[in-house]
């Protein structure tokens, strides 16, 4: 030994050097150090590959939550499916009377005149077409529609916040209304937007634009046209020279036409007038109004005069019927074809029928029949087909001494709130 001595580390007794253990606090006093086993190399990539398992894990769970937390914008031109509580609902924008999707449209304007057009929502299951308006209404926090046009538009396009109809199955769940002029410039951008209750927000787009069409009005001071034979040949002669899209109004003179007039070619618009002796212009022969397409056609104080047989006026086109007068006809006026026509502020008295409905086709339009007068008819309106069960609004109508007021069979529906009956 080398007689050396050193103090205990635990108690500070007086030990040899050489001692590794103190009898006076009874505790080892080596120093012990530990030693790292050493790890697998085969376990390494193991352990960097479960790290990396981890860390994708967390990814993948952080951007679920953020799919589920954070709301979506859907944006489309026209239509869109959007998937609610696991259901597909189809979503279209369009100014026809159906669901077929319209993301641009071209109205035809004619010089000093006045349009309007509607921007309808639909909404359809897409697994079945059924209407599935009220049930998607119901998860709808709030729409807005805003339109984007031209800043230097003479005459800039007016509209209406959407309107809520009561058979959206028909027309849409909801409706805006634009009105605009044959001076209104396009193309104008109708943007809808739907908040959803659950976040989301969905902005259907649609497109306008305006294209100016000639307009040719015909005078009775400029052409002759006192006669059948004169008309006739007028009619003959547009038809054979004036093309399409160019708009023809006819004014005529306040006669009583002998005879029938057929205008089964190029649309011509009807145009009667009154003389100091309130004698109105005048068919006592029937006329037909089916021109190829079907495009608008008008006919406006114009009075059909017949004898108990025949049909006064034959319309299968898009018509608009103002302010005429049938008297004395089998049926006064016969909407057909595949085609709406609609009477506002007509005169029937005196017919067998005075207002047959009988359309096989699915197109309809304004639906209030307003104004009308059914006299001494022996059935005032019979509704024999109407397109797509559309309801007829017969407000500020006046039927007296009918043997029968509307024959409906097919029982469609129809709204007589506002009608008189005498």
């Amino acid at each position: 030994m080398s007689g050396r001595t050193k103090r205990c580390p635990h108690c500070g007794g007086q030990l040899a050097e050489e001692a590794a253990f103190c009898p006076y606090c009874a505790r080892d006093i080596r120093i012990r150090r530990s030693v790292s086993v050493p790890l697998r190399r085969w376990l390494r990539p193991v352990k960097r590959a479960a790290i990396l398992m981890v860390f994708l894990a967390l990814v993948l769970v952080a951007a679920a939550l953020y799919e589920v937390l954070t709301p979506n914008v859907y944006d489309a031109w026209g239509e869109l499916t959007y998937t609610m509580d696991g259901n597909p609902y189809h979503l279209v924008l369009t100014f026809r009377n159906d669901t077929t999707p319209e993301p641009e449209c071209t109205v035809k304007v004619e010089e000093g005149e006045n349009y309007e057009r509607t921007s309808k929502l639909f909404i359809t299951h897409v697994e079945t077409g059924v209407d599935a308006g009220r049930m998607f209404d119901q998860q709808i926090a709030s729409t807005y529609v805003r339109l984007i046009q031209p800043e230097n538009s003479p005459s800039p396009v007016t509209w209406e916040q959407p309107v809520y109809q009561g058979t959206p199955a028909m027309e849409g769940l909801m409706r805006s209304y634009l009105t605009f002029t044959d001076r209104s410039l396009g193309p104008v951008e109708v943007e809808w937007t739907l908040s959803m209750k659950n976040g989301d927000t969905i902005r259907l787009h649609q497109k306008l634009s305006f294209e100016p069409v000639e307009t040719l009005d015909f005078y009775p001071e400029d052409y002759p046209m006192d006669t059948m034979e004169d008309l006739r040949a007028l009619v003959d002669r547009i038809e054979a020279e004036v093309p399409l899209p160019t708009v023809v109004n006819l004014y005529l003179p306040p006669v009583w036409y002998e005879g029938g007039l057929t205008l089964d070619g190029r649309p011509i618009n009807l145009y009667g007038s009154v003389d100091g002796q309130n004698r109105r212009t005048a068919f006592l022969g029937a006329v037909a109004v089916t021109p190829e397409d079907g495009r608008q056609s008008i006919v406006e104080n114009v009075e059909f005069r017949g004898d108990g047989t025949g049909t006064g006026l034959t319309v299968e086109a898009d018509g608009r019927i103002r302010n005429c007068g049938f008297y004395g006809w089998e049926t006064g006026l016969l909407v057909g074809g595949v085609h709406w026509a609609d009477p506002v502020g007509c005169w029937f008295e005196d017919n067998g029928v005075g207002f047959r409905f009988d359309s096989a086709g699915d197109y309809f339009n304004y639906s209030y029949f307003e104004g009308n007068t059914f006299l001494r008819n022996e059935i005032a309106v019979d509704l024999v087909r109407v397109p797509r069960a559309k309801e007829i609004n017969f407000r500020n109508c006046r039927f007296s001494d009918n043997g029968g007021n509307i024959r409906n069979p097919s029982g469609y529906p129809i709204d007589i709130s506002y009608a008189t009956f005498e």
